[in-house]
């Protein structure tokens, strides 16, 4: 296992990695340094172990803000789900009525044709009672 020598806060330290670590091992160290220059200002002034931990204080600062954000993510994320499944269903529903509309507006025209086709029969029938009245009073008129 290869050993990296590197500084964390002027400190040198052998650090043990794994060879596909080790990009990521430089980067974390990178970061780490990066968090305590932070709190540069604070050297002289109070202990390294004090400033290291105000730094580890920092990180898990951060690490409960992203798991906080983590939560809401998939909360919101579960929310979604439900609001994508009530939309299939209204959707379905929807498709459901619009074709019952249909049906009975299919329906509504056979009625009004045949309805139509009644009026039509009943105005002949009509008709030929009218010429049947006119006919019996001009007989009577004779």
């Amino acid at each position: 296992m290869p050993t990296h020598k590197t500084k964390i806060f002027n400190t040198s330290v052998d650090i043990n990695y794994e060879k596909s670590d080790k990009e990521k091992l430089i980067e974390l160290i990178n970061n780490l340094n990066n968090r305590i220059k932070k709190f540069s200002h604070l050297n002289g002034k109070v202990s390294d172990i004090k400033i290291i931990i105000l730094a580890a204080l920092a990180i898990e600062d951060e690490l409960l803000e992203k798991k906080n954000i983590s939560l809401i993510n998939k909360s919101l994320k579960a929310d979604l789900i439900k609001n994508d499944l009530k939309i299939e269903k209204l959707n379905s529903e929807i498709i459901n009525l619009k074709d019952e509309l249909n049906l009975l507006e299919s329906e509504l025209k056979s009625k009004n044709r045949n309805d139509f086709s009644k009026e039509d029969q009943i105005e002949k029938i009509s008709n030929q009672i009218e010429i049947l009245n006119q006919s019996i009073l001009s007989i009577y008129d004779e």
